[in-house]
């Protein structure tokens, strides 16, 4: 029997918090909330296999988190304002930055579903680009195709 995945989800704001997590539970992962980046760092010595994080955590931010993350070769999605300063660190960071005024559970899911690829195959950074969940649905399908082949 297969146990299922962990992620982490840390969000100060609840309503994004119970959105990732219902998402990722649906996809059957085990999911474990931190509100804070004190109670995030604790449970990043559990076996967690994906942090979700939002920007925005008080004193800390999401992206620093996904530093620490990425010290346990743990794979994060930030979840932000618009700021291509912040997107364009995540990307640097090896994360994936998410929107939040564009973030539905479709983008989310392929998102997730990108990144853990990227991770499992290594595919180079320049790879990685994950412009896609930003584009309207229609041609996320299209582009579906030509990652799979990407990534096999």
């Amino acid at each position: 029997m297969r146990r299922s995945r962990s992620a982490l989800v840390v969000a100060a704001t609840p309503s994004l918090a119970m959105d990732v997590c219902a998402w990722l539970k649906l996809s059957g992962w085990h999911v474990v909330i931190a509100h804070s980046y004190h109670a995030a760092k604790l449970q990043l010595e559990q076996r967690i296999e994906l942090v979700v994080a939002e920007l925005e955590l008080g004193d800390y931010n999401g992206l620093q988190l996904a530093l620490r993350a990425q010290s346990y070769d743990v794979p994060a999605v930030v979840i932000g304002r618009h700021d291509e300063v912040l997107e364009h660190d995540a990307e640097q960071l090896g994360s994936t930055y998410l929107r939040k005024d564009e973030l539905d559970q479709q983008r989310f899911l392929i998102a997730v579903d990108v990144k853990l690829e990227a991770i499992r195959h290594a595919t180079p950074l320049a790879c990685r680009n994950l412009e896609f969940v930003r584009r309207p649905w229609s041609t996320v399908r299209l582009a579906s195709a030509a990652r799979r082949m990407l990534l096999h």
